[in-house]
C-alpha cells in the first residue's frame, strides 16, 4: 500500500472515531446541569463545555 492509501485511510478512520466522539458529547452536554460561566458575548459550562451565544 502506497503512502496516500495509508493517509487516505487513516484519515477515514480518524473521520470516524471522531463523529462517534461527537456523538458521546453532544449526549453528555444534553444531561448537563449546566454551570455556566457568563462572558460579554457567550456562557460556557464548567462542566461540559456547551457554549451559548448571548448576543442573539
Amino acid at each position: 500500500m502506497n503512502r496516500v492509501e495509508e493517509i487516505i485511510k487513516e484519515i477515514n478512520h480518524l473521520e470516524r472515531n471522531m463523529n462517534q466522539l461527537k456523538i458521546e458529547l453532544n449526549a453528555v452536554q444534553k444531561n448537563c446541569v449546566h454551570d455556566f460561566q457568563k462572558k460579554d458575548t457567550i456562557q460556557k459550562c464548567l462542566k461540559c463545555s456547551l457554549i451559548e451565544s448571548l448576543s442573539w
